[in-house]
């Protein structure tokens, strides 16, 4: 009898042992459960953290795969650095120019973009553009600014592209001074006033869809350029756009004679585009021919665009030209058109309008002795 009861007790205290033994399994799995399930939860409710946390790896990886951040390499927006799009209308990517001090010019297949815009809804984009360069890489940043109709204000019905030329000082006078020359007390007094009043500089994309019909731009609105790459503007010039943060255009005669591809890299400024005053074609025919004073009008289509595209490589760009001169004959037009230029420019003096031809296209011309009131009655 004693002893089955004993078999009875061991018989209670394995089963018991057992139960303990699920008790702390169960206990035990639950635990983890939770802790899982918390963990789960959190990452739910921070969804947008942890997507930010993906996009910064995924940054990160793409910070990773690029070369060295280089001081040599200069990354210039074309146009201004804050963008305005009035809602529902295309958004138009005026792009970078980028030159390596080193190497030169920058290829367009060679500038990543990054950033969206949608411009259904009113907000700030952030567009970055990333150039990579024999010397490393260098970026750029735009904000463009989504705008409804009220915020937008009013709209251009012209647009002045000023034509200048050359700037002195009175430390370094060039020997003879006509209407070409500037001073540059004269010049930084016309380009405060212009960032004093907020002007809105486009890129040449821009522009070009403006004169299509396709976009709007604000009434307070220019475009500044200088002719020949002429040193005595980049010396003298360029830091007063950099001071005043007023993006241009030098269009530049690129042969060796004006060493265009040595001053692109030696001036190489994030406020100046360099675009096309041809490559050897800013030269006078002596006698003219049929009226024409440059060399192009004895040159054949083929023989323009080849020197059309010898410019394009060596600046990186094909935006804009300025035809040597002003002067142009229909195969040079034509030469311009097929090289897919978007904006070309005689010396005839008047505002862009919408229609206009945009590869003959007008300019205020910009004397160096006009006063600052006719100087700004040009403008606005």
């Amino acid at each position: 009898m004693m002893q089955k009861r004993r078999k009875k007790l061991r018989l209670f205290i394995l089963l018991g042992l057992v139960l303990l033994l699920v008790l702390l399994i169960i206990t035990a799995r639950t635990i983890h459960s939770r802790s899982s399930a918390n963990n789960s939860s959190k990452n739910s409710l921070s969804d947008g953290a942890g997507k930010a946390a993906v996009g910064t790896e995924a940054e990160q990886a793409e910070q990773e795969a690029l070369p060295p951040l280089s001081n040599d390499i200069v990354v210039g927006l074309k146009g201004s650095e804050i963008q305005p799009v009035l809602q529902g209308e295309p958004y138009i990517e005026n792009g970078v120019y980028a030159i390596d001090k080193e190497y030169g010019a920058i290829p367009e297949n060679n500038i990543e973009i990054r950033g969206d815009v949608d411009t259904a809804v009113p907000g700030d984009y952030k567009i970055q553009y990333i150039a990579k360069g024999g010397s490393g890489y260098g970026a750029a940043e735009r904000t463009v600014r989504v705008m409804t109709e009220a915020d937008y204000g009013d709209k251009a019905e012209n647009v002045p592209v000023m034509m200048y030329h050359w700037v002195y000082s009175e430390d370094d006078l060039p020997d003879v001074i006509d209407a070409n020359w500037i001073l540059d007390t004269r010049l930084e007094e016309q380009l405060a006033w212009l960032s004093e009043n907020k002007f809105y500089y486009p890129g040449w994309k821009e522009l070009r869809a403006w004169v299509d019909d396709k976009i709007s731009l604000p009434s307070k609105c220019a475009v500044v350029s200088f002719d020949d790459g002429k040193e005595a503007f980049l010396k003298h010039g360029v830091p007063l756009l950099e001071k005043y943060k007023v993006p241009a255009t030098s269009f530049m005669i690129c042969w060796e004679k004006n060493k265009g591809a040595e001053k692109i890299r030696e001036y190489a400024s994030p406020y100046i585009d360099f675009e096309s005053h041809t490559y050897a074609m800013h030269q006078y025919n002596e006698p003219f021919v049929n009226g024409h004073k440059g060399i192009m009008a004895t040159m054949t289509k083929d023989e323009i665009k080849e020197d059309l595209a010898k410019t394009a490589e060596l600046l990186g760009s094909n935006d804009a030209l300025a035809y040597p001169y002003g002067d142009y004959t229909e195969e040079m037009t034509e030469a311009v058109r097929e090289q897919g230029i978007l904006c070309a420019f005689t010396v005839e003096y008047d505002r862009v309008r919408k229609g206009m031809d945009p590869l003959r296209l007008p300019r205020i011309r910009v004397n160096g002795d006009e006063s600052f009131e006719a100087w700004k009655s040009s403008i606005y």
